[in-house]
Formats: C-alpha cells, structure tokens, sequence
C-alpha cells in the first residue's frame, strides 16, 4: 500500500498526460485494483476476489490465509502463495493445480493483520494458531448460546472468515443442501452478515484451544509474526505429510516444540 501512496503523492503536480501513463503502470492487475484519478492524484483502490465474505476496510487488509489448505492469498498482486517442491514458496494467479477444482466461496479464511508482511515467511504461526477446521466449533456455540438468531428459513449458519483486525468472526447463511454439495460448485450466500466477536466465542472453546489465536482471538505478537522464529514444521506441498518433524506439527510434542505451544511462547516468536 505504502508504495502505491508514494506514487500518488509524486503526480500531484504532474501533467495529467504523466498521471494517466503512470496511472496505467499501477494498475497491473485489473481483476484485484481500480484506479481513479482526483485532483491529479492517482489514488488506489483494491477490490477483493468474488469469493471473499464482506469484511470493512477492504484496501487495508492485504493477505489471505486458508487454514485448510495452507496457502496465502495476496489481494493487492491478484496472487496465491503455496509450498512448491523443495518447500519453496510459490506464486501464481491461480490456485495450485492439487485445490483448482475448490470452491473458495465456502472456504474459510483469516484476514490477517494488516500490519504483517508476506506472512508465509513464519508459516508454523499461522500453521499453530489455525489449524485444520479450528472454526467448526463456531457454528454450534454462536447457535446454542442465541448469538445469531435471525436465520432465514431453510438457510444454515456458515463460518466464513476470521478477521484479525477487528477479532470478529464473519458469519454467511446459505440454503440447506438436499443432496452433498460438488466441491467445485458455487455457493449462494444469502444478503445477511453476521459479524460475531470472538470474546462471545472464545469462552465456548474446547480449552486446548484458548491459548492460540483460534480459540481466544488474535493477540497482536510483541513482534510482528513474520519476523518471528518458531519452531515447527510445514505441511508438505498439495496438503501432503509435514515436511519435517515426528508428528503433524513437527516437533517433539503435540505442538512441535519445547513446550505446549511449540515455539518460544505462543506467539511464535523468538522469545
């Protein structure tokens, strides 16, 4: 975002032949930004992917995290981030060829802080602090305790998103299936959003699971995770077995490290 502003501020007093080139050179990626020209400032605006669920201030938040295949989304290149061969990040336009035939309208995501740089550098945080369908606990708490109430007929409560800026968990009612959904086929949400705090859920969590950011919210690291040195191992590429280490989360214990969280401290970081 910064480097977008940056240019911004350098056309404002250019001639609008300059604004207009320079406006083409930002917009690289038509599908995920728009441009519009005020006062002889380009000014950038980014329009998340269709299969998003709506969240607020959709030009600030920037990465994507789908905990149940391990891979980034970055909304402002139009580009996802995966483990390759070797555990190389990776990234392409489109999905990784072993999840091209999922619908990620009904995939849940993380919207992660805003303030966090290419997150798939300190995987094992995001890995410990989001694992596999760590939300199906959402659905059955937000019901039985009347969080949401208002469900249309015929609809379900679906988890869609976890935003780590708001530590609010969005929430989507879609029609109740007559038969087992095609992975691949689209989903149709009803107009309704339920937007939940975490701080109602989190204390319905199992136990286990309030030490990390699933069950208790997001806790914003002393340092910022993609700095951070955690311990642990990565899935292998295309969902496969961990990349190293004696058990899921690559480490000596349940969580892959030196202690229950499997890190330092449950953050992940260094200390």
């Amino acid at each position: 975002m910064k480097k977008y502003f940056h240019s911004a501020r350098t056309l404002r007093h250019a001639s609008p032949i300059l604004v207009l080139f320079a406006a083409l050179a930002l917009f690289t990626h038509p599908s995920s930004a728009q441009i519009s020209i005020n006062g002889g400032i380009a000014v950038q605006s980014y329009v998340p992917p269709q299969w998003a669920p709506p969240y607020d201030n959709v030009s600030s938040v920037r990465y994507y995290y789908f905990p149940d295949y391990g891979i980034y989304y970055d909304v402002w290149d139009g580009l996802f981030w995966y483990l390759g061969p070797g555990n190389q990040w990776l990234s392409s336009p489109d999905l990784p060829q072993a999840y091209s035939g999922v619908d990620l309208s009904g995939a849940f995501i993380v919207l992660i802080d805003r303030d966090v740089a290419r997150p798939w550098t300190n995987y094992s945080y995001y890995y410990r602090n989001y694992p596999q369908h760590g939300y199906d606990n959402y659905k059955d708490i937000v019901v039985r305790n009347r969080i949401v109430t208002n469900i249309a007929p015929g609809h379900e409560l679906v988890p869609r998103a976890f935003n780590e800026n708001s530590n609010r968990v969005t929430f989507m009612q879609r029609p109740v299936p007559n038969a087992p959904r095609v992975s691949n086929a689209p989903v149709n949400y009803n107009r309704v959003v339920h937007k939940v705090p975490m701080k109602a859920i989190a204390p319905s969590m199992p136990a286990q699971s309030r030490n990390l950011n699933y069950g208790r919210g997001y806790v914003r690291p002393t340092a910022a995770p993609n700095r951070g040195g955690a311990p642990g191992g990565r899935p292998a590429p295309n969902g496969g077995a961990p990349a190293r280490g004696g058990n899921p989360h690559g480490g000596g214990n349940p969580h892959g490290g030196g202690n229950p969280h499997g890190g330092g401290n449950s953050h992940g970081g260094g200390k």
